[in-house]
């Protein structure tokens, strides 16, 4: 399995934006064949900091998510309205 951790760090103005789309990527994502989880985390400490979590079954599923026009579409539009960092764990 596959867990991708994207850090997130996002204004105030562009909030509310960032993850009415994330959660559009969410719903999309969990519908896909070998997508385990899928979850947007917000810190309760640091409003401008939240995290996307994704499990998937393998590199073969994670390729065809990264394949998808969702994906393309949601995450071009997130990159223009946060900074994002990923961490991959493989287990």
């Amino acid at each position: 399995m596959i867990r991708l951790n994207v850090f997130v760090r996002v204004d105030e103005a562009r909030r509310a934006e960032f993850l009415e789309i994330a959660k559009k990527l969410t719903e999309c994502s969990l519908k896909e064949v070998g997508c385990v989880a899928y979850d947007i985390f917000e810190s309760a400490t640091r409003h401008d900091v939240l995290m996307i979590c994704e499990t998937w079954k393998d590199d073969e599923a994670l390729r065809a998510h990264e394949q998808t026009t969702h994906f393309v579409t949601y995450v071009g539009q997130m990159h223009s309205l946060g900074e994002m960092k990923q961490e991959r764990f493989n287990f």
